[in-house]
């Protein structure tokens, strides 16, 4: 199982205390980071891994949002978390289109979303 962590290099300072979390919670080895939308994009292009890929996608801004949408045809059917940038109408309705499993927002302290991600990759399949 793959967590793939996109972090924009411009984000660094939001993106670390993410970073930081995720890695306590899963360790460093399952935490793969993507800092530029052409990596993002490249990997994206790549042949799914199914259910072994879940895609954390963090938007420190409604900017970064809306780039992140720009990838939304590369996104379909990929197993997707969002961190918003805030709980405005337009971000929520904006993520929505994305057809997340779960979002959460940059001001969290991120436990809700480390344990819905604990769930997502210890899930049993028959």
């Amino acid at each position: 199982m793959n967590l793939i962590l996109f972090v924009h290099q411009e984000a660094s300072q939001q993106g670390e205390a993410l970073q930081k979390k995720m890695a306590k919670y899963f360790g460093e080895n399952i935490i793969q980071l993507v800092h530029t939308f052409n990596a993002l994009r490249h990997m994206l292009k790549q042949p799914e891994g199914g259910d072994q890929e879940v895609y954390v996608l963090l938007a420190e801004s409604p900017r970064r949002l809306q780039e992140l949408f720009c990838l939304i045809n590369l996104l379909d059917g990929r197993r997707i978390v969002l961190i918003l940038p805030d709980d405005d109408k337009t971000t929520v309705s904006m993520a929505h289109r994305f057809y997340p499993r779960f979002f959460t927002y940059i001001n969290n302290n991120y436990d809700d979303l480390c344990a819905v991600l604990y769930k997502m990759i210890n899930k049993k399949h028959p």
